[in-house]
């Protein structure tokens, strides 16, 4: 069952048990909305685990092989490379709402569902965000920029930071949102966090600790690819945007170890 915007009477009362009897929940949507909570959940009951998704830490790649992974030896004609099929409700890994009567992310964790997700350091991934969504995707139809205060479109990574620092957690889109909050640090007990700096061994490692054979793990796929790794931060970011974007996710910076320098 998809919950969306507007709840039926049912869906209300289903909802308000499931913040009563699941911290988890209930800690999250103090602070973001509830599509977008359900939105960054995965769930695999075949192997047992959760992927909470965190955009631009190489998500889309992880999604893939995971849809592929979940796939397999079933008799669905789904691809695995589709979008639909890697993001949205078509995924293998979408067909379960952890809203009661369904058990929720408390009773999973209690069950011994393992729980997975990825970092980034935040200068990265907030020009990431800003290469992928706008500086190449500006137009009005654009879903990020409805994100967006007065759903303007930025001219100029400058001016995406100065418009999405002032912003609540619970206005932000969740590509450029907290990751802290993203993820629920602290409230999910998870099994392993990658770092997108390490990617192609930490995806390696997110299937080990689900207990995936090594010969099981499906083939690394670089999918959604920005400039954002390549580029050199010095050309985005003055002193003043570097002290800006710190002191907006410095949960992120501290919570993640990564350091207030830019990297190389």
């Amino acid at each position: 069952m998809a919950f969306h915007n507007s709840l039926t009477r049912v869906e209300r009362a289903r909802l308000t048990i499931t913040r009563l009897t699941c911290p988890i929940t209930r800690n999250a949507l103090r602070v973001i909305p509830l599509t977008d909570f359900l939105f960054g959940i995965y769930v695999s009951r075949r192997y047992r685990y959760i992927y909470i998704d965190n955009p631009k830490t190489g998500c889309t790649s992880l999604k893939s092989a995971m849809a592929e992974l979940e796939l397999r030896g079933s008799e669905s004609n789904l691809d695995p490379l589709n979008p639909e099929v890697i993001h949205y409700d078509s995924s293998p890994l979408k067909s379960f709402v952890p809203i009661f009567p369904n058990p929720t992310i408390s009773n999973l964790a209690a069950k011994g569902y393992r729980f997975v997700t990825f970092v980034r350091n935040p200068y990265q991934r907030l020009l990431s965000c800003y290469l992928n969504k706008f500086d190449s995707n500006a137009t009005t139809d654009n879903p990020q920029a409805r994100r967006m205060p007065d759903g303007a479109v930025p001219s100029s990574f400058s001016e995406f930071i100065e418009a999405v620092v002032d912003q609540t957690d619970h206005d932000m889109d969740p590509h450029w949102r907290s990751q802290t909050i993203n993820i629920q640090f602290g409230m999910i007990p998870y099994t392993h966090i990658g770092r997108f700096e390490n990617y192609a061994l930490d995806y390696k490692a997110t299937f080990e600790k689900l207990g995936i054979p090594d010969t099981d793990i499906p083939q690394l796929r670089h999918l959604n690819k920005t400039e954002a790794g390549r580029s050199k931060l010095n050309d985005f970011y003055d002193e003043k945007s570097q002290k800006t974007v710190y002191a907006r996710y410095r949960d992120d910076f501290l919570n993640f170890g990564y350091p207030y320098e830019l990297p190389d």
